[in-house]
């Protein structure tokens, strides 16, 4: 069974590995942005921030953005 878990557990990893850099790939599309990966997931930068992520839908739905 801890072999299971083990191949669970490395499936899961790669999952998230690719979602993360296919998430950083599509913000950085985004004029004005940077997203850079780091162990917790992807860290935005830019200016005005908090407004766009109010007014630019792609900053809205992030989500949408890794399907």
């Amino acid at each position: 069974m801890r072999g299971l878990e083990e191949r669970a557990a490395r499936i899961a990893k790669a999952r998230r590995e690719r979602v993360v850099a296919r998430l950083a790939s599509a913000l950085e599309a985004v004029p004005g942005l940077r997203a850079e990966i780091v162990a917790a997931g992807v860290v935005l930068i830019g200016r005005g921030l908090a407004r766009r992520a109010l007014t630019d839908p792609r900053l809205r739905w992030i989500a949408g953005l890794v399907r």
